[in-house]
């Protein structure tokens, strides 16, 4: 009985893994970013941005579909909301840094948190969304 329920187990772990593999080769998640930004330490400029969790890891990369840059940036903490929202990215701006990408929200009910920047008492934090649009690769 206990192979039985450990089969059905790994049967079900390989099926969810094909599934997300063939759900990631047929999309693609953009995000338009009307402003330079910095992200974990890289200073990078507005644009369209193709952004891709890494597979089991808390890594991100955003590649740069004008210019083909590319960084990776690895997350402080993952985290968890009560509900699914639209996919986004939440920017921390204020300062003479800029804007610093602080948040990603995967449109399920979990996200990643980077370092950001501390600002200085007198300066204003405001916060900037970007949401983020999947499409069908061509």
């Amino acid at each position: 009985m206990r192979q039985k329920s450990l089969r059905n187990t790994l049967i079900a772990a390989v099926l969810t893994l094909a599934a997300s593999a063939a759900f990631g080769q047929d999309t693609e998640t953009i995000a338009t970013i009307p402003f330079a930004f910095r992200a974990v330490g890289n200073d990078l400029p507005a644009g369209p941005y193709k952004v891709v969790p890494t597979a089991g890891s808390p890594t991100l990369r955003l590649l740069n579909t004008d210019t083909g840059e590319s960084v990776f940036i690895h997350a402080k903490a993952p985290i968890s909301a009560s509900k699914a929202q639209r996919p986004r990215l939440i920017f921390q701006c204020g300062g003479e840094e800029g804007c610093a990408l602080a948040t990603l929200w995967s449109g399920s009910d979990s996200g990643l948190t980077f370092a950001t920047p501390k600002l200085t008492a007198n300066q204003r934090e405001r916060r900037e969304t970007v949401y983020l649009d999947r499409f069908k690769a061509k």
